[in-house]
């Protein structure tokens, strides 16, 4: 389906399922999907890193070229964004089209409990041994945990972004962790329709 001047913004946590969801959803509609997360590593490889974490390694504790790089990404995006016709996958954007009232046609953010998140991680890694299984467990707890706090106080400090309020921004928010992608799915295009916010 190609819908003319549609604007959707799905956000989430890692491992929430965002970003297939945003996924089908740009597909469904017929829509060019702007990943900021894609961004960010082409802008990080423009500066000569072969990694984010040799980016993140390079300028630990160095805000200030974080911060740079995001601002470059979120002017990116809402430039595109202005234009219509996307969806946007950004854990930042809803907030940012909130300050900067860019009017969309609907934003979406969708949470899962920290064990779902990691549990759908895992299953994304193949064929791992117990002991393995329980390591990565562990680490994958930390990184998701880290990577949370760490864009809450990006936002905040940012863009005064609440992370925690995600209702504050968001026209749909949504927990994902007992239901599928294909279940989301599904129930994302039902509130869309029953809620007026786009008509198939």
């Amino acid at each position: 389906m190609n819908m003319k001047n549609l604007l959707i913004v799905v956000g989430g946590p890692g491992s929430s399922g965002a970003s297939t969801i945003s996924k089908m959803l740009a597909e469904h509609f017929g829509l060019e999907r702007v990943y900021s997360g894609g961004i960010f590593r082409e802008s990080v490889a423009k500066q000569g890193y072969e990694s984010l974490e040799d980016f993140f390694i390079a300028n630990k504790g160095n805000r200030e070229k974080f911060f740079e790089i995001d601002r470059e990404v979120d002017s990116f995006m809402l430039e595109r964004a202005r234009q219509g016709n996307v969806l946007i996958d950004s854990k930042a954007f809803a907030g940012l089209a909130t300050i900067n009232n860019v009017e969309c046609t609907v934003k979406i953010w969708l949470n899962a409990d920290i064990n779902s998140r990691i549990k759908r991680y895992l299953g994304k890694q193949g064929d791992i041994n117990i002991f393995g299984r329980a390591l990565l467990y562990i680490k994958t707890f930390f990184d998701l945990t880290r990577r949370r706090r760490e864009d809450g106080v990006r936002f905040k400090e940012l863009y005064g972004i609440d992370y925690d309020r995600q209702d504050l921004y968001n026209d749909i928010v949504m927990d994902t962790s007992n239901i599928n992608a294909r279940e989301t799915f599904d129930l994302i295009l039902l509130k869309l329709r029953d809620g007026g916010y786009i008509r198939e």
